[in-house]
């Protein structure tokens, strides 16, 4: 059963009083702690396994297994509703909305399809987990750089036409809340390019749990769902706008069916 909480507003939930306040508090440090062994644990893990397995499928092994376990003794359930239907080991982009810290951690452990992520280089500076994903299937986007953020998208394009799935955060950054702000057109030039589908993933509920800000969290239960892929076949750079808007609306539709 679930402290007492007000309703979530733009960066997560708020406790009723001083004492869940301070649970809360308690248990978001206890979550960082968790967060911190572990991830050295299965950076170690991912760094020796890539050399000898480097492939997306591996990565998404030891993701689970690092999403899972911390997510796990904190308190927190992931639920997934796969309603995409595709090749789990087919190339795809998954276009995802960015909530807070607890988004990487699910889609690590719970998204049910191998993949990399297309990730900010300010991952690659933290700690372990930067190592990490730069000894994975994924690949850094330098966006301060025009010229180097071109080059990371046509790597990952490259990695895309060569079997490789990857995730991106379209939003670029997170929004603390249920609403979706702008999205980048990056990631969409790049699935054009390589003629793969799209499919959408929307973190429905991580801002209920966690609220990044005061720094408190809450066991629970987050929810994700994939949506149905997006077909590519003979789109160009011409349809980028629309198809932003279209994935956009398909992102928005399980934020919208929650808030009724």
């Amino acid at each position: 059963m679930h402290r007492p909480i007000h309703q979530p507003g733009p960066g997560g939930f708020v406790p009723e009083s001083t004492f869940a306040t301070w649970i809360a508090r308690l248990h978001f440090v206890w979550f960082l702690a968790v967060a911190a062994l572990w991830t050295v644990v299965m950076a170690i893990v991912q760094t020796a396994t890539h050399w000898i397995w480097p492939t997306a499928r591996n990565f998404k092994r030891n993701g689970r297994v690092w999403g899972g376990v911390i997510l796990g003794l904190s308190g927190i359930r992931v639920r997934v509703a796969d309603r995409a239907g595709i090749d789990r080991d087919g190339p795809t982009v998954f276009i995802c909305n960015h909530q807070n810290l607890l988004d990487i951690l699910a889609l690590s452990a719970a998204l049910p399809y191998s993949f990399g992520f297309l990730a900010k280089t300010e991952l690659a500076r933290v700690p372990f987990l930067g190592f990490a994903i730069r000894n994975s299937a994924s690949v850094f986007i330098d966006r301060s750089h025009p010229r180097r953020a071109v080059e990371s998208l046509r790597k990952a394009g490259a990695r895309i036409r060569g079997g490789n799935s990857v995730l991106v955060f379209a939003e670029g950054t997170r929004s603390h809340g249920p609403h979706l702000q702008p999205f980048r057109k990056g990631a969409f030039a790049v699935a054009v390019e390589a003629g793969v589908p799209i499919a959408p993933v929307t973190i429905v509920d991580g801002h209920r749990l966690l609220h990044e800000k005061k720094r408190l969290l809450r066991g629970g239960a987050l929810r994700m769902v994939v949506g149905e892929p997006v077909s590519l076949e003979g789109k160009t750079r011409r349809d980028i706008p629309a198809l932003m808007e279209y994935v956009r609306a398909r992102l928005a539709e399980p934020l919208d069916a929650a808030s009724d």
